[in-house]
């Protein structure tokens, strides 16, 4: 292996954490895809807004570029960021003027029996589909995974790490490796190793 500045292993972090984040997106709209409307549908379309946009809205040192969007998809990712900025990580009572939507959340209540109900309707663009985000979602994962490991591959210096052994991205500062074996603390928990 060969040291690599912090701002190389955060490129690598970046891309890695933008492609599994893409990959569980691509998950979300599979799901919704086979499934269509269910009891949870608002808590899925939530999940696949936010987890699309999350690589796009970090901080500058980690957050992936749009230019990486393939042109073909550009209205798609254009109306899932403008949607997931104003009715899933965030709510706005305006709408997408450009996608011809003036509002996209709307408060209601219902008074029945002497009792009053609320609940918020959401507006989503007609013709929207699942199965082009997945696709977008897909190549975004392979765009970004690709420009992950080309950093992994130069960086293990035609090596291997040991087998059997879990391992995180160094980001402490300075020159380092980019993995080093994992630290865990009590009460910490790993949540997936994605399958491949």
């Amino acid at each position: 292996m060969k040291k690599l500045l912090l701002e190389r292993r955060l490129e690598f972090w970046k891309y890695q954490a933008a492609a599994l984040t893409f990959k569980d997106a691509e998950e979300v709209a599979v799901y919704l895809i086979d499934h269509g409307q269910f009891p949870l549908v608002y808590q899925l379309l939530t999940s696949l807004y936010v987890l699309y946009g999350r690589p796009f809205k970090q901080r500058k040192s980690v957050c992936i570029s749009q230019e990486l969007v393939p042109s073909e998809y550009a209205e798609e990712h254009d109306v899932l960021m403008g949607l997931r900025d104003k009715l899933f990580a965030h709510m706005d009572t305006n709408g997408l003027v450009d996608h011809g939507i003036s509002h996209l959340t709307k408060m209601l209540l219902r008074v029945e029996d002497g009792k009053v109900e609320y609940g918020m309707a959401g507006l989503l663009p007609i013709g929207f589909q699942y199965e082009r985000i997945k696709e977008l979602c897909a190549e975004l994962y392979q765009a970004c995974h690709e420009r992950a490991e080309a950093i992994f591959v130069d960086a293990m210096d035609n090596g291997c790490p040991p087998a059997n052994l879990t391992y995180e991205v160094d980001l402490r500062e300075g020159e380092s490796y980019l993995i080093r074996q994992a630290e865990w603390k009590k009460g910490s928990k790993m949540y997936r190793i994605p399958r491949r």
